[in-house]
């Protein structure tokens, strides 16, 4: 199950530095498949470090659907509260720039702690 949540954020981060266009075609189905990926996770979540590599690029996409596409705000919050209880993904999130994107203090300060 867990193949899917990493799967889901590769293609997140392939996504991350494209163009406004290709971005915005591919945004939902990527945030879709993160969904289900992250319904996966909190049942099972000592699954994420061992199967989820941990990449700054997905934080990468994260960020800039939160700060893009407003409307996916509430599921990228969601995506990063799930993220955060891993310390690798935490770690991953640190050296990135502009965290402030995401617009929301209570991930700001997990993610700056």
């Amino acid at each position: 199950a867990m193949a899917k949540l990493a799967e889901a954020l590769r293609e997140a981060a392939a996504l991350a530095p494209q163009e406004e266009g290709p971005f915005g075609e591919g945004c939902s189905a990527v945030l879709s498949k993160i969904k289900r990926g992250v319904s996966d996770v909190r049942k099972a979540p000592d699954l994420l470090d061992k199967d989820v590599p941990p990449d700054s690029g997905a934080w990468e996409f994260l960020l800039r659907v939160a700060s893009e596409k407003p409307t996916f705000a509430k599921q990228v919050w969601d995506t990063a509260t799930v993220l955060l209880d891993s310390s690798g993904w935490a770690a991953a999130l640190k050296p990135l720039e502009r965290k402030e994107r995401f617009n929301i203090t209570k991930v700001w300060d997990t993610a700056t702690v």
